[in-house]
């Protein structure tokens, strides 16, 4: 099996807006580069490459651009090239910000946006020029005490995301939490060349006005340093997840980072300790197309929309970004009926299976996807190849709905973030674009993978 390793720094200017909360946050300097990290994976026949970016999310048209460069310079199909986002919230917006109901004033240039998908691409063809016969190892630890689900039982009924300014009313938390750690090591010759590692963590432990590839960076730094090879990190199902203990005081600061870093190396070194290398022959790539409908909305919502933004509240309130969202749905419908998505990947025999899907995934879908393959080691990268926005369980939106019936308004107070948001944030259609049958469409899809 032959594997190459690629890495490319993807920083922009200091000065560009960083991505993350509603509110536009310039960059004033650099706390840790972004990168783009690359692998390739050849068995002689079968081909796939992964490229994890330190960035919020990737939108089609540069997934579009690179798979355009790969398939005249290195002749592979987009089939087989995946594209990822780690989903740091200290990082640039990688869109006009024009498309987005509250990146409108944010700041990117364009030349960052036109050169992006060329770094990208360099990357991968760093890995391709870089392919040497490898021996591989598998494996898994679970690590406690450092992802929490975010969303939490309220005294009145209502079901809130991150209700860290109203303590005294939270019943309990009602999610679940996927704390595995997966780790593909790859060997030649007993030196490391390279790992994949996947966690399932919103990275957004830092704030403030610095960019910084925030604990998937400082995790890979840890291993270069001490490893000398390339690490691709792969954040899991976590739209739902955060590093936030109700208990703490303190919600976000460079230290979080390092201890959540600190924490997954030294689960990763244990993993090391007891990891088998074989030398396997043969991977099988996959591929899968499939739609989901559009977040559902009707005449009423239309017409309430425009009532609101008739109004005198603030234009940076949730009511009002509500309002904006529902008739940017409404004209996004009319372009296209469905969101035409896919996801792949490549299995390595019945040992591991690297699933990418677009979205931030709720990690009691990605517990369900898990269920549903026949591996030993599923490791799922969330928000690959298009930029969708959440994905939550059928159960949640649910939830939403019995929300809007305890109450049916939203608060027009000027809102920075989405902690003290006092709703249930990821159901709202401001960062949710798919309806409630999402989680049926895509499981059904994953148990057919391999039919």
């Amino acid at each position: 099996m032959k594997v190459g390793f690629g890495k490319v720094c993807i920083t922009p200017p200091i000065g560009f807006s960083l991505v993350g909360y509603f509110v536009d946050r310039r960059s004033e300097g650099i706390m840790d580069d972004l990168y783009a990290n690359s692998i390739v994976i050849y068995d002689g026949e079968n081909l796939f490459t992964l490229v994890s970016c330190d960035l919020i999310w990737i939108n089609q048209e540069i997934v579009k651009i690179v798979n355009k460069i790969l398939s005249k310079d290195l002749k592979i199909k987009f089939k087989n090239i995946a594209i990822h986002a780690t989903h740091t919230h200290t990082g640039p917006l990688t869109e006009k910000p024009e498309n987005l109901v509250y990146t409108k004033n944010f700041y990117v240039d364009e030349s960052y946006l036109k050169i992006l998908p060329l770094y990208i691409a360099g990357s991968i063809k760093t890995a391709y020029r870089n392919l040497e016969d490898t021996e591989i190892g598998i494996g898994k630890i679970k690590v406690k005490n450092i992802a929490f689900n975010r969303r939490y039982l309220m005294k009145d009924g209502r079901i809130i995301t991150n209700p860290f300014n109203q303590k005294e009313n939270i019943v309990k938390n009602i999610g679940e939490v996927d704390d595995t750690l997966y780790i593909i090591a790859f060997k030649k010759d007993d030196k490391y060349i390279g790992f994949i590692i996947n966690f399932s963590l919103h990275p957004d432990t830092i704030g403030g006005n610095l960019i910084s590839a925030d604990w998937p960076g400082a995790l890979r730094k840890k291993i270069e340093d001490e490893f000398k090879c390339n690490v691709l990190i792969l954040n899991g199902p976590s739209g739902d997840i955060n590093h936030i203990n109700p208990e703490d005081e303190i919600t976000r600061t460079d230290k979080i980072k390092d201890i959540i870093s600190e924490k997954l190396f030294s689960s990763f070194k244990k993993i090391l300790k007891n990891i088998k290398f074989e030398s396997y022959r043969k991977i099988d790539t996959f591929f899968k197309s499939y739609s989901l409908d559009f977040y559902s909305f009707t005449k009423e919502d239309i017409k309430n929309a425009r009532e609101i933004l008739k109004s005198n509240i603030p234009t940076d309130s949730l009511k009002y970004l509500i309002a904006l969202s529902f008739l940017n749905l409404e004209k996004e419908k009319k372009k296209r009926k469905k969101w035409n998505l896919y996801m792949n990947g490549f299995t390595i025999g019945e040992k591991a299976c690297v699933l990418t899907l677009p979205g931030e995934i709720f990690t009691g879908i990605g517990k369900k996807i898990r269920e549903k393959l026949p591996f030993e080691n599923i490791i799922i990268a969330q928000n690959s190849n298009f930029h969708l926005g959440y994905i939550p369980t059928k159960e949640a939106f649910l939830q939403h709905k019995k929300n809007i019936e305890i109450q049916p308004d939203f608060d027009d107070i000027s809102i920075s973030e989405a902690i003290g948001i006092n709703t249930s944030y990821e159901t709202l259609p401001l960062e949710c674009k798919v309806n409630e049958d999402s989680e049926i469409i895509i499981l059904k899809t994953v148990k057919n993978l391999f039919i």
